[in-house]
């Protein structure tokens, strides 16, 4: 058994840092959709000069990744993380255009698995997943049980069985926070396959170098559906081909050698009390001095929040299957109360087993679970303005005019207030047409579910008059997130300084309520109270 010490944290700063093209937030100042991550405690080790590149034009690479053969890395490509240095290892990391993780590289190679045609950077990648877990159709007959799936992932929708290409989980605002080292993304999680099943979740990311090989991903989840989620999971893994072994580590400061078979199956789950917080992929589990890759998911995670049982890791060998990947994933059942924001924290340490090691005990006390509290009175306000789009026909947009003397419409909250709906811009594809939204389906391609019950079975109701969403077909492009309104409860009418979204000039015509509230029942802020 091999033994970590801690290291003290090294606070001294030298950061270079490269150009970067803005994002959706576009480089303005007023308050952005992703100053929401609360700040980290962890220790960064800045004391050897590097930087943090982000790029977001793809090229090709000098590395070579070996994809499966006829799959194309542009068409997943939505950023690339670089951390560049002369005296500490490189490493790379690629943005999808869900927002997950793609692609990680360093002195090993790319890590991450070569992917099959019919999961396409879609399963076999770094992100975040959830389920609704009472909706899920498992009483469905099996070849209609994908229609009833409730999984929801950060990275989008499997190619198999669909005339489609791949569809990733649209990306709604970015930003590139050059002082924080970090690189963050706001996308509306899918769920894997078409489905009756509706997705209310927005999956935040944050990517931040902490320098010394430590990359620290911070999640914020918000469920704007009444249905409450059961968990919280990321989900990932790597080649099994480049890092064969594993190690899980124990509670007083070392690791052992972890052998898990298959995945879901008994060995291949260990709850993260009876570990030290990480565990790792290594090259050779006896060699301290080989290549690692640490997952840092902490020991205990209830410090304000609520879950059932116990938070786990989950890790499944595929040496005795046909795919070059093995999937690690942490799993923590929650007590979802829907339109509850949920901050989950991790950190990957890339590096030799031996540094590997001393890094994520240092870190795992900085990992981290709990429900967030954004409110009307600590939740700073976005101004939205009025922009002409096709045929002069107004849409809201929080990009400033040019204008000088622009004035804002109205404002709302930047943040998920509890209780609160998202705003969407949302383009029709076949029209040109603008329209704004708190349902993110409103316009996407839909069919009649057709219910294989008969009437009186007990499941006949359950499956009565539902819909089958296609949001992936493509007559719809979501344009941008604008912020978040408040639904008016039917009782109550509206505050000091809170106004009618129907009464916002050009709203009507350009509103659609979809299957959600209308334009009159929902609550933004005045701009000139």
């Amino acid at each position: 058994m091999h033994r970590a010490s801690t290291v003290a944290a090294a606070l001294a700063v030298v950061v270079l840092l490269a150009p970067w093209a803005c994002g959706a937030e576009g480089g303005s100042p007023e308050p952005g959709l992703l100053e929401l991550f609360p700040d980290s405690k962890a220790p960064t080790s800045y004391e050897k000069e590097s930087e943090l590149s982000v790029l977001t034009t793809f090229r090709p690479w000098e590395r070579n990744s070996k994809w499966h053969p006829g799959l194309d890395e542009a068409t997943v490509f939505h950023a690339r993380l670089q951390h560049k240095s002369v005296e500490e290892r490189n490493w790379e990391l690629g943005i999808g255009k869900g927002g997950h993780i793609y692609s990680m590289c360093s002195s090993f190679g790319e890590a991450m698995p070569p992917q099959t045609l019919q999961s396409r950077w879609m399963d076999e990648v770094w992100q975040f997943t959830t389920i609704y877990g009472r909706r899920l159709g498992r009483d469905l007959p099996r070849e209609l049980q994908p229609q009833g799936n409730a999984f929801i992932h950060q990275s989008g929708i499997y190619t198999k069985g669909k005339d489609a290409k791949p569809f990733y989980s649209p990306i709604l605002a970015t930003m590139h926070d050059p002082r924080r080292r970090a690189y963050s993304v706001v996308s509306w999680g899918q769920t894997p396959t078409a489905s009756i099943n509706r997705s209310g979740v927005l999956v935040y990311a944050r990517y931040r170098d902490l320098g010394a090989g430590v990359i620290e991903v911070t999640y914020v989840i918000y469920n704007f559906e009444s249905e409450p989620i059961s968990n919280l999971s990321p989900w990932g893994g790597v080649r099994t081909s480049v890092f064969p072994e594993h190690v899980v580590s124990t509670p007083d400061g070392g690791y052992r050698f972890f052998d898990p078979f298959s995945y879901g199956y008994k060995g291949c789950r260990i709850d993260f009390e009876k570990t030290g917080g990480w565990a790792a992929a290594v090259q050779n589990a006896e060699s301290p001095a080989s290549y690692a890759i640490g997952v840092v998911f902490g020991r205990k995670l209830d410090r304000k929040g609520e879950h059932v049982g116990k938070p786990r890791y989950d890790c499944g060998d595929s040496r005795h299957g046909t795919r070059d990947y093995t999937v690690q994933a942490t799993v923590i059942n929650i007590r979802d109360k829907p339109f509850t924001p949920h901050l989950l924290r991790m950190y990957f340490v890339i590096g030799t087993l031996q540094a590997v090691a001393k890094k994520a005990n240092q870190l795992a006390a900085f990992a981290d679970y709990e429900p967030l509290d954004f409110h009307e009175k600590n939740t700073p306000l976005v101004p939205l303005y009025a922009k002409p789009v096709r045929g002069g026909k107004p849409v809201l947009t929080r990009q400033r005019p040019g204008k000088a003397d622009a004035r804002p419409v109205c404002k709302v909250y930047a943040y998920p207030v509890r209780g609160s709906l998202p705003l969407f811009v949302i383009k029709d594809t076949t029209s040109g047409d603008h329209f704004i939204t708190t349902d993110p389906y409103a316009g996407c391609e839909r069919q009649p579910f057709q219910n294989p019950f008969t009437p009186g079975d007990a499941t006949y109701e359950k499956y009565q008059n539902r819909t089958i969403y296609h949001a992936y077909r493509g007559k719809t492009d979501w344009v941008e997130l604008l912020g978040f309104v408040i639904p008016m409860d039917g009782t109550s009418a509206e505050s000091a300084g809170a106004e009618r979204l129907s009464n916002i000039g050009g709203v009507s015509e350009s509103f659609k309520a979809g299957e959600g509230k209308d334009a009159d029942a929902l609550l933004v802020t005045r701009a000139h109270p």
